[in-house]
This record gives C-alpha cells, sequence and structure tokens, in this order.
C-alpha cells in the first residue's frame, strides 16, 4: 500500500548530472525540466498540495578542480492556511549551489574557519563518479522553500476560538474576552487571591 504522502526524497526521481556534459573551460551546462509529485508533500507538519510539476533548472560550472552547481526550483503549491484552515496558495521558489570537489587529493580548506571560500559546503566525489544524483539537492531545495506558515490574505480572521467558526464567512454569538486565552489560568489565580 502506497503511503499518503510523501515525506522524503521519492524512488521514481532519476535525475543525473552527467560530468562529462559539463564543458572543461569553465563554460556554464544549464538544463531545465519538470519534477512531478504524485501524492501531497507532508513537512512542517503541515501538507503541500502541488497542482502542476515543479519547474527545475540546474547550471553546473567547473572552476579550479571543482564543480559549482546551482539548483533552483520553482512552483504554486496549496496549504492549510495557518488561521482558518481553508486552502492558501503558496509560492515555492528558492535556490541553493553546491560545490562538489573533482580532485583526487582530499580539498584544501582554509585554516581559519575549516571550510572552503564561499557559503557552499563542499562535497567530496569519488574518482570514479561520473554522475552527480540531482534528485537529494533538488528535494533538499524544495525542503527548504517551503513555508513553515502560510495565510490565505493578510486580512485573515481566523477561527473563533470558542465554537470553530470561519470569521472570514460569518460572525459567531461567542462573548469575546479581553486578554490572550492562554493566561486565563494567571487569571483565575489572581482571581482567588484577590477573593
Amino acid at each position: 500500500m502506497k503511503p499518503e504522502f510523501i515525506e522524503a526524497v521519492p524512488q521514481y526521481w532519476k535525475y543525473r548530472l552527467v560530468l562529462a556534459a559539463v564543458p572543461k573551460d569553465g563554460t556554464p551546462f544549464e538544463d531545465s525540466f519538470s519534477v512531478e509529485l504524485e501524492r501531497p508533500l507532508y513537512y512542517w507538519a503541515q501538507v503541500y498540495t502541488f497542482a502542476s510539476p515543479l519547474g527545475v533548472k540546474v547550471e553546473a560550472r567547473r572552476a579550479e578542480g571543482n564543480l559549482l552547481i546551482s539548483v533552483s526550483v520553482d512552483s504554486e503549491a496549496q496549504v492549510p492556511c495557518s488561521r482558518c484552515l481553508e486552502p492558501a496558495g503558496v509560492a515555492i521558489a528558492g535556490e541553493l549551489r553546491y560545490l562538489f570537489s573533482l580532485r583526487t587529493e582530499e580539498y584544501k580548506c582554509d585554516e581559519k574557519d575549516g571550510k572552503p571560500d564561499g557559503e557552499e559546503e563542499l562535497i567530496l566525489l569519488d574518482t570514479w563518479e561520473d554522475e552527480i544524483d540531482l534528485a537529494p539537492l533538488i528535494w533538499e531545495v524544495i525542503i527548504t522553500s517551503l513555508p513553515a506558515a502560510a495565510l490565505c490574505s493578510e486580512a485573515c480572521r481566523g477561527l473563533c476560538p470558542q465554537c470553530g467558526t470561519n470569521l472570514n464567512k460569518s460572525s459567531c454569538s461567542c462573548r469575546s474576552e479581553k486578554g490572550d486565552p492562554r493566561f486565563d489560568v494567571l487569571r483565575s489565580l489572581e482571581d482567588k487571591q484577590n477573593n
């Protein structure tokens, strides 16, 4: 039985970058394609539904014995609104860069911070590898692009905390209390001390 949601890199993603396709003169190699998500994605304790495939762009270039790969995604998804739980459309767009070492010897890092120059983390490739699996990289870009909270609109009034009525659609007759309901316990202690 298939799981209801996608929570990790889908096994059916077969996207690879063949190293021989990246020119050795520093000219960038570019590719664009679509990625399918067959089921809703579950992350941040939220369900993200993609109505259309995600657009992916990959750019790779060689530089000083390394391979710099930039992966970007662009799409739209629906996720429940954080206030009223109605579907909210969100833009999913992001880009990450990865630095792969093509050198056979261990990469010499900057002695001060132990990392190569720039913000990329160095990934060492074995000398026998002739292609890079892009699926985990694409997945990482998607996951880091997901909003932790989404709103159907900035003016969303949310749900009534007493009866659960969607206040964007109708009003309710619940008594509006002053103050944050999370402090009710403290208010009751204060009332007991005053009596």
